[in-house]
């Protein structure tokens, strides 16, 4: 027992030592004696390396073509003026000092929106390790630059990146390097509009005036936009409308409604086209493929208008206008034959196959053998004659069926149009996302 209470004793009596103001005051008078400035670099060429710890990304707007996050830089460079012997000090092995202490890179977002401005922080300390490695680690909200290529919206994926460059002090004085994997993800919390998909790190230079180069860290971060929410506010809508539109084709000329509903169905799209426009990225540095396809809608909407107009002039022309011969060509031999019209009047004249107007009947041919009656009789019960029937008329084409070969074939052509863009802007989009 009384050896148990000696060894406590002794490692609390140790511990106590390893950190007493006294113990610390004395080595920061060793320290920063007045043979210490901190004005002056510690090596003629030194390398800082750098590690940026992202923790959300806040915004990245493409109309005013800026990137923002959040997070912190870790920041290692040597200075052997502030090394020390820990024992030599009751085991203090660090200290921490403020940034007016001592000497600290000269620091820039060369890439920055709002403040250009060295990278300073005076509430954050700087850790001194007793081999003079020092840690800074400052924290902050960017707002950079990005200039975002929206040809793939709402499909799209962008990189950004934050430049971090040497400010006053060129490459043979001082280096940035990347620390570790350069960006650091176990903080990072995930955005609602965009998903970080990649990030990475890159050392380049800057070139001045005088051809001097400074060093330079680029941290690229990629993010591919969550387009559920466009689905089903912006691009779901659309569509519908686009199918609605056709279907105007398809509504009778004689309903007297083809006018009113075609209108309709423009102006809603206007009105939907009002209600999204502001979700729309507009730059004039490229042009996106949703805006496109509003714009094939669009069209597609003011011409089912004006094709309406045509369909309903063309049905209630009086009949005994003659069809001119260009017209009777083109929608009855090339639009007819496409959309496989035929004009079908009654008769009540058609005879069943098998028998002929001439063919005598059963009381004319009493004469016959019982077989010829018995194939007679089996061959009236089998087909039966109906008071009329639809055969095509060659001569008769007027204006009536002009409007509805019209009606017909835009329904196919509006379908086929509709499709196809819709198909072709959901493939780009895939090239995108």
């Amino acid at each position: 027992m009384f050896i148990t209470f000696c060894v406590l004793f002794l490692y609390q009596t140790v511990s106590l030592d390893a950190f007493t103001i006294a113990n610390e005051t004395n080595l920061r008078s060793h320290l920063f004696n007045g043979n210490y400035n901190a004005n002056v670099r510690p090596e003629q060429m030194l390398t800082i390396r750098i590690l940026f710890n992202l923790l959300t990304v806040n915004e990245l707007n493409i109309k005013e073509q800026s990137f923002e996050v959040s997070g912190w830089l870790t920041m290692l460079w040597d200075d052997s003026r502030l090394s020390w012997k820990g024992d030599e000090y009751g085991g203090v092995n660090y200290i921490f000092a403020s940034q007016t202490d001592l000497w600290r890179p000269a620091l820039v977002i060369s890439n920055a929106v709002k403040q250009f401005e060295i990278i300073e922080d005076e509430y954050t300390p700087l850790r001194i390790g007793n081999q003079g490695r020092i840690t800074w680690e400052p924290p902050g909200i960017y707002k950079v630059s990005c200039t975002p290529d929206i040809t793939y919206y709402p499909f799209d994926t962008q990189t950004c990146h934050l430049t971090i460059q040497s400010w006053g002090y060129n490459l043979l004085e001082l280096n940035v390097s990347v620390l570790e994997k350069g960006i650091n993800l176990k903080e990072f919390q995930e955005n609602g509009e965009w998903d970080l998909i990649d990030s990475e790190t890159k050392v380049g230079q800057s070139t001045d005036a005088k051809n001097d180069e400074y060093g330079q860290l680029l941290f690229c971060f990629t993010l591919r936009r969550k387009s559920q929410y466009y689905w089903l506010n912006m691009l779901l809508p659309v569509i519908v409308n686009s199918i609605l539109t056709a279907l105007v084709f398809a509504l009778p000329a004689e309903s007297g409604e083809k006018m009113g509903y075609s209108l309709t169905t423009l102006l809603s799209f206007a009105v939907l086209l009002t209600l999204i426009s502001d979700k729309i990225p507009s730059t004039s540095t490229s042009t996106s493929i949703v805006v496109v396809y509003f714009s094939v809608v669009l069209v597609l909407g003011a011409m089912a208008v004006i094709f309406s107009t045509m369909v309903l002039g063309f049905y209630f022309r009086e009949n005994d206008e003659p069809v001119p011969f260009y017209l009777r060509f083109l929608f009855k031999n090339i639009m007819g034959r496409l959309v496989c019209y035929k004009k079908c009047t009654e008769s009540s004249n058609v005879v069943p196959y098998g028998l002929s107007e001439n063919q005598p009947t059963e009381k004319q041919h009493t004469g016959s053998t019982i077989k010829r009656d018995m194939y007679l009789q089996r061959e009236q019960t089998q087909l039966k004659l109906k008071s009329s029937s639809w055969v095509e008329s060659e001569d008769d084409f007027d204006w009536k069926d002009i409007s509805k070969v019209f009606d017909t074939f835009m329904l196919r052509l509006y379908i086929l149009i509709i499709t196809s863009s819709t198909a072709g802007f959901l493939a780009a989009g895939s090239l995108g996302g």
